[in-house]
């Protein structure tokens, strides 16, 4: 089987030979079995092909396709519209939550006409000593 049989043996598939080759085909097909099965073996492969894509690609298949790019781009859309309203109603909590703080810090700073962390926080100092004191020994100490 040499190269110049095997190309007119794949474009006879497609049938654009012209007598002369179609001769030389068949003449060439009657002496080489290889040449044969390898007829066989592509019009096996066509076959298959062909009744794959009758089964794959049912009617209106590209609007199918259409409608679900469309359908996921409207999804896409919605979501952003979504955190787009979120962000937009965060940014006036968030204005409104620091105006209250404001307000907060300087009612502390007002009601002790003094300036200092404490004062502007409203929260009393506590020492390191306050801090690791376990709660329980001041009711403790009551009790006895």
């Amino acid at each position: 089987m040499n190269d110049v049989m095997l190309e007119l043996l794949y474009r006879s598939f497609d049938g654009s030979l012209t007598p002369k080759e179609q001769a030389l085909l068949d003449e060439a097909l009657a002496a080489s079995e290889d040449l044969r099965a390898e007829e066989r073996r592509i019009q096996a492969v066509r076959t298959r092909i062909s009744r794959g894509a009758t089964d794959t690609f049912k009617p209106f298949f590209a609007t199918r396709v259409m409608a679900r790019i469309a359908e996921a781009a409207e999804r896409e859309a919605t979501a952003e519209n979504f955190f787009g309203a979120l962000s937009h109603a965060f940014r006036r909590v968030a204005l409104a939550g620091a105006m209250i703080i404001a307000g907060f810090i300087i009612y502390n700073i007002a009601a002790t006409d003094e300036i200092s962390f404490t004062t502007v926080l409203g929260v009393p100092e506590i020492s390191i000593d306050e801090v690791f004191e376990p709660p329980t020994n001041p009711i403790l100490e009551d009790l006895s």
